[in-house]
């Protein structure tokens, strides 16, 4: 049995908010961005495909030993039956492997990078929204000085626990930290926040497929009111659904940060914007829902709203 069994394999988010340095340029550093996500898909890819080779070589062998231990208690000899035999058994094997062990994608199976985009025009609750976020940003000496260099996100995400340990392997000691695009992107950075959240919840189209095309992402932020969070999470499902349906974006992704692991809001929505404004009616129908009756409260005085320019991977 899966050790994942007793609930689903999370997916989640590795997460990392960060702006460059005043002396670097903005488009080297970027495009240094762009070579480090494109290293980590990379060497994600190949990491698969060699574990998915080790595990086939392993099934082979223990079915060539298992055949030839089977062959000592047959009275006939089976040794024309060579291909039938290590078939079965690799079935059994491969049958065997996958209820024990969850089997790729490993490492990131996905990512992607924005930059802040300008302040919208909008109603004073938009403003507001985006006020929080900046305030956040500025507790945690992300949000920069006037005339300062603008913050960036970078989004890495995995399937399980394991592909945690596998990303950090890549970044470490595939890619390193000297000469490579991780080494300058640390030398070209002011400190950085990171956080892991677990994926609760899709609306829309495939999030996934749908980043290439997307002009940038809008992150709504906030916290649980005193509801308990199984109520909460099914209402928040059933009001991104109704919300979504007719807005103008295309596809939208809920949230919840893991215990411990980063500052902030405990709660993100993530939604893909094909233009800048389309967020604003978006999250007018969020507050304006009726149910749940904290909707208001929920996307009001206290959320955040950060809005991204995606230039990774629409930059291939």
């Amino acid at each position: 049995m899966s050790v994942y069994a007793p609930f689903p394999l999370p997916v989640m988010t590795y997460g990392i908010l960060h702006r460059p340095i005043a002396s670097a340029a903005r488009d080297d550093y970027e495009a240094t961005l762009v070579e480090m996500h494109r290293r980590v898909e990379e060497e994600s890819a190949l990491f698969s495909e060699r574990h998915m080779k080790v595990l086939s070589d392993l099934s082979e062998r223990q079915s060539q030993i298992l055949r030839g231990s089977l062959s000592q208690f047959l009275e006939t000899p089976i040794r024309s039956d060579d291909a039938e035999v290590q078939s079965i058994f690799l079935e059994a094997f491969g049958e065997h492997r996958s209820l024990v062990a969850e089997e790729g994608p490993y490492g990131a199976f996905v990512s992607w990078a924005g930059v802040a985009a300008s302040p919208l025009t909008g109603p004073a609750w938009l403003k507001k929204l985006e006020s929080n976020a900046r305030r956040s940003r500025r507790s945690i000496g992300l949000e920069p000085s006037k005339g300062g260099t603008d913050v960036y996100e970078s989004v890495y995400v995995v399937r399980g626990g394991l592909n945690l340990d596998i990303l950090e392997h890549i970044v470490r000691d595939k890619l390193g930290i000297y000469a490579s695009a991780h080494g300058k992107h640390i030398g070209e950075s002011e400190p950085f926040v990171v956080a892991a959240h677990n994926l609760l919840h899709t609306s829309g189209d495939d999030f996934w497929k749908s980043l290439p095309s997307a002009w940038g992402e809008a992150v709504l932020l906030f916290d649980k009111p005193a509801v308990p969070y199984d109520e909460f999470r099914a209402a928040l499902t059933a009001l991104i659904d109704g919300s979504l349906s007719g807005a103008g974006t295309m596809s939208a992704t809920l949230w919840q940060r893991k215990l411990g692991l980063g500052r902030g809001s405990e709660f993100a929505l993530r939604v893909l914007l094909a233009a800048h404004r389309e967020v604003i009616p978006f999250i007018d129908r969020l507050r304006a829902a009726k149910d749940p009756p904290y909707a208001k409260e929920t996307f009001g005085a206290q959320a955040g709203l950060f809005i991204k320019q995606i230039f990774y991977p629409r930059i291939i």
